[in-house]
């Protein structure tokens, strides 16, 4: 059988018009075919011919002088057939404005949350934070896998039209997804720029999405700023000398303000040990311990340290704490007592008081001191080395102050009268004018800035007896203790919360007072008024004519969690059995303590006005560290999700670049592609020139069918796709 023309087989196999199944009538001969096929390139020239108005020569030609010479993929020369451009539509520009502005915002939310960084959280706004993560985290992918799906499409399209190869477009259309960029890497086995570069975009999807769920954190930072806070100025001047009755052998008024004094002080003796253990007192002021170095470097202070002890059971009051942490130094003084040998002494208790057990005591001097009397004073000397004080004893005149007491308190130093413009070293008119001392007399501090000031050691004398019964042995005590005045610099950290009614303070750290300060042996107790109220008032804040089950100060003594006062034996009844020099030193001197302090602010102490703490008080600089919870956004996580954004925008941008670059229609990646171009089918007129989607909408009812469209006239099957009804499916052999 003879073999026909290209031409002519083409023409037979590929008409779209014939849907004849049957081989068409064999050819009479190889010449005509000739002849047939060079009329057809003839009249196909002189047509070209004619529509151009020159004479290029088309393929298939076999003149050489009129050769059709086929134009470079990359040569700029202007096409030879135009066609109507394709129209942009709403859906297109709605499209376009998508890709670029959801991008767009995408990457301005990153930046916006980025810049939360170190800003405080407020609740609102955060919780509007998190809705919007959670939103753009879910939508991220999908519009990542719309955005970057249209620009590889856009792309192959440009480039289809531009001239490229199967395996390029192939990899463009394979790519508008994760797994078919993967598998289409994978069946071609090509590793390229192009190919890395898509598994890199399409690995920023997840990328992006993850940080954006990791980025944002919050963390307690701490907030410094400087402030002023208010403390009570503990050198201030007592009370206690304003309450001294004018006139009279040695009485007292003002009985309602003493028993609430008296009141204060039993309460805070009577606490429990977790209180008295407390960092703070019962009203909320911080306490300030012992000093227990004598260096002047700071030393950080251990509650847990067997030689801790706090100075008093009341505090300071501070006053003006903003919330939060606050962190500043306070200035305080309190007594110290050393004591030595106690001695412990048992006999009757009306033997013990007459035959000289104790120390004699005569209060005659220090009532005569406490009595002012109008047109003059009276004359007193209290010599260095002597005691001074009221003695225990059940009598009611004048030289008996403390009557009705089991305990005494007495000094063998006191500052000279002349400090004090007494025994008439003054004008009796000048008596009552108020000096430039005025202020600092009756303190310690009147002496700060003295020179060559002789200020030998004092010495305390405490006596005391446990009476049970007067017709019962009793027992009694006698102690000496050194007496000085400790100046001490402690470091205060307090905490306020936003809605605690009072603060939480502590002393963490103390060191010796570099102030010019008295001479350490001069005490308020040095100042024979003051001791004269504070030896006949403090062992009378209970008093009686027997102490069992009812002292508590004596019990303290003993036992700071008052054990014994609940007793049922006569061993642990006895307050005054166990009582040592170690324990008598601290214990004695913390009771001698909460009572000045209570009688230089009274009911102060126990708060009021947040803004006052008392007349006598000092402000310092402090600094105020609050934790604020703040934004915490990670850097790297950020970055990875800004990229993950403007690789996203550039996707975007590109993609609408590459649609509008493209003339022609969208053919690739439709179904419609597999017949737009088929010569099995027959197709609207204007087929070629429509967009995929647009083709396969006007054909989505017609049935279509991969398989044997027709027989060559040799008998072979053409296979392709056609209509269903005009294609014969195939049988696939095992």
């Amino acid at each position: 059988m003879e073999t026909q023309p290209l031409a002519h087989q083409t023409s037979s196999v590929g008409d779209s018009r014939n849907h004849d199944n049957t081989v068409p009538p064999a050819q009479s001969g190889s010449q005509d075919s000739d002849e047939t096929a060079t009329n057809q390139t003839n009249d196909e020239r002189a047509r070209r011919d004619s529509f151009h108005g020159d004479s290029e020569s088309t393929a298939g030609t076999s003149t050489a002088a009129a050769s059709y010479t086929r134009v470079a993929g990359d040569e700029e020369t202007a096409p030879r057939f135009e066609y109507p451009r394709q129209k942009t539509d709403m859906f297109t520009i709605a499209a376009d404005c998508v890709s670029i502005a959801l991008p767009l915002a995408m990457v301005l939310f990153v930046v916006a949350l980025w810049r939360l960084e170190g800003t405080d959280v407020v609740a609102t706004s955060e919780q509007a934070w998190d809705n919007g993560i959670t939103v753009l985290a879910t939508v991220f992918p999908i519009l990542f896998a719309s955005i970057v799906g249209r620009l590889v499409s856009e792309a192959a399209r440009w480039a289809l039209e531009r001239g490229a190869t199967v395996g390029l477009l192939e990899q463009l259309i394979g790519s508008r997804t994760v797994g078919s960029t993967v598998l289409t890497l994978i069946h071609f086995r090509l590793l390229s720029v192009m190919s890395l570069s898509l598994l890199i975009a399409w690995a920023m999807s997840p990328l992006g999405t993850q940080a954006l769920l990791r980025m944002k954190s919050t963390r307690l930072e701490p907030r410094v700023e400087p402030t002023n806070v208010t403390y009570f100025d503990n050198s201030a001047r007592n009370t206690v000398l304003d309450r001294l009755y004018v006139g009279g052998s040695g009485s007292y008024s003002n009985d309602a303000w003493w028993r609430g004094l008296a009141a204060m002080y039993t309460t805070l003796v009577s606490t429990p040990d977790t209180i008295k253990s407390d960092t703070m007192d019962l009203w909320g002021n911080v306490k300030i311990p012992f000093l227990g170095h004598a260096e002047s470097d700071w030393k950080d202070i251990h509650r847990d340290a067997p030689d801790f002890e706090y100075s008093s059971l009341t505090g300071i009051p501070i006053s003006n704490l903003k919330e939060g942490n606050t962190s500043f130094t306070t200035e305080s003084s309190h007594l110290r007592l050393r004591c030595g040998e106690v001695t412990h002494m048992t006999n009757h208790p009306e033997y013990m008081l007459r035959n000289g057990s104790f120390v004699p005591l005569n209060g005659t001097t220090l009532s005569s001191i406490t009595m002012e009397q109008f047109g003059g004073q009276r004359l007193f000397t209290l010599p260095n080395g002597t005691w001074h004080g009221y003695p225990i004893d059940r009598g009611s005149t004048s030289t008996r102050a403390t009557a009705g007491t089991t305990w005494s308190l007495a000094l063998d130093r006191f500052v000279d009268p002349l400090w004090m413009r007494m025994n008439n070293t003054v004008p009796p008119e000048e008596l009552h004018l108020r000096d430039k001392y005025y202020s600092e007399r009756n303190r310690p501090m009147l002496f700060r800035n003295e020179t060559a000031l002789e200020a030998g050691p004092t010495n305390l004398l405490l006596q005391a007896i446990y009476v049970y019964s007067m017709g019962l042995l009793s027992h009694g005590l006698v102690a000496s203790c050194g007496i000085t005045q400790e100046y001490v610099e402690s470091r205060v950290n307090c905490s306020r919360g936003a809605s605690a009614p009072k603060q939480t303070c502590q002393v963490v750290a103390q060191r010796r007072s570099q102030r010019k300060n008295a001479p350490v042996n001069i005490s308020p107790l040095s100042f024979p008024r003051l001791f004269s109220v504070v030896s006949a008032k403090l062992p009378r804040t209970v008093g009686g004519l027997t102490n069992i089950g009812t002292e508590v100060s004596l019990y303290y003594l003993q036992d700071t969690s008052l054990s014994g006062m609940s007793a049922t034996n006569d061993s642990e009844r006895d307050m005054l059995s166990k009582i040592t020099g170690d324990t008598l030193q601290i214990r004695l001197a913390q009771l001698i303590n909460t009572y000045l302090t209570l009688g230089q602010l009274s009911h102060k102490i126990r708060g009021g006005r947040s803004d006052l703490v008392s007349e006598t008080n000092e402000t310092v600089r402090a600094e105020t560290s609050e934790l604020v919870i703040v934004y915490d956004i990670s850097g790297a996580w950020a970055a990875a999700c800004l990229a993950s954004s403007i690789m996203l925008l550039a996707a975007g941008v590109l993609g609408v670049v590459f649609k509008h670059w493209a003339r022609g229609p969208e053919i690739l990646g439709y179904v419609s592609t597999v017949f737009r171009d088929s010569k099995h089918m027959d197709l609207p007129a204007d087929a070629s020139r429509q967009n995929g989607m647009d083709l396969s909408k006007g054909m989505k009812d017609s049935r279509i069918r991969y398989g044997v469209t027709k027989l060559t006239k040799d008998g072979e099957p053409v296979i392709g796709v056609g209509l269903q009804e005009t294609t014969e499916g195939v049988s696939y052999s095992r």
